[in-house]
């Protein structure tokens, strides 16, 4: 058979483009690499203006975010307060989440590739091949699909992060529901995001000014003075890694047939790294 739409990434874009369409009663395959729920390296942010597109229930989120606290290079903290709370969310919850409330279910399956004929896409997948004469491709910032489209984000930051364990009354002392973005590393910024009895820290830095390990960056910003006193008595439970694209959308986020959505369009705020209500925009 030949699909409508074969959509490409069960993230946050992804789910809620199989969403749309399956309202539209369009024929759609809804591909991912993985089994969900699965864990994705990300902060977890969704500012209030994520509630134009849904609402989350208290048990889908860690925590209601606040607002930003931004440190500049003079460590002068600066809070921009929301007019109501966003939600500070996990990933491999909130992304199955998606999935449950849009009535969907992504069929685990790696795409190789793609090749192009006349009428239609043939995606070659590991384990099945499928015919479709449209594409959305969320396959995040390492996009199989921009690959096969000779399509490259020109610009992305190389990101770091570790969970550690905190009890929660320690995190609500220290952090609160804020997400702290800091502009102190060369090219790049570090955040902490509060969960419920953990937090995430990491870092970002644009690729090409690298110049050692990104773990020892990260392991840096947390002996900042500032970060020390935050993380007295942390324990490392998890790490991950992940690119962040940070140019913005692509100035053409089609190809022929092919539409390039969240992170494989580029659509990720730079200054903060935000990208799931972009990708659901998108």
């Amino acid at each position: 058979m030949i699909y409508d739409v074969a959509i490409i990434g069960a993230g946050p874009a992804g789910a809620t483009a199989a969403h749309i369409l399956q309202q539209q009663k369009h024929n759609i395959i809804f591909l991912d690499k993985k089994t969900f729920p699965r864990n994705k390296p990300c902060a977890g942010i969704l500012p209030p203006k994520i509630k134009t597109l849904l609402t989350l229930p208290p048990e889908i989120y860690e925590r209601p975010l606040t607002g930003y606290r931004i440190y500049p290079p003079s460590n002068k903290k600066v809070e921009s307060i929301f007019p109501e709370h966003g939600y500070i969310v996990r990933r491999e919850i909130f992304d199955s989440y998606l999935h449950k409330t849009y009535k969907i279910q992504p069929i685990q399956n790696t795409v190789k590739k793609i090749s192009e004929t006349k009428n239609y896409y043939t995606i070659t997948g590991k384990k099945n091949t499928y015919k479709s004469r449209f594409i959305i491709a969320a396959d995040g910032a390492a996009s199989t699909i921009q690959k096969n489209c000779n399509i490259t984000l020109n610009n992305f930051a190389i990101a770091a992060q570790y969970e550690l364990e905190l009890p929660k009354k320690i995190i609500d002392t220290r952090i609160g529901d804020w997400f702290e973005v800091y502009y102190v590393i060369e090219y790049g910024y570090a955040w902490i995001s509060p969960l419920k009895n953990t937090i995430k820290i990491g870092v970002g830095i644009l690729s090409e000014y690298i110049t050692k390990n990104i773990w020892e960056a990260l392991k840096n910003f947390m002996n900042h003075d500032v970060i020390k006193e935050k993380l007295n008595k942390a324990k490392a439970i998890g790490k991950e890694a992940a690119i962040i694209p940070m140019a913005g959308p692509l100035v053409k986020p089609v190809s022929n047939q092919i539409l390039f959505a969240g992170d494989a369009g580029g659509f990720v705020y730079p200054g903060t790294g935000e990208g799931i209500y972009y990708a659901m925009k998108s």
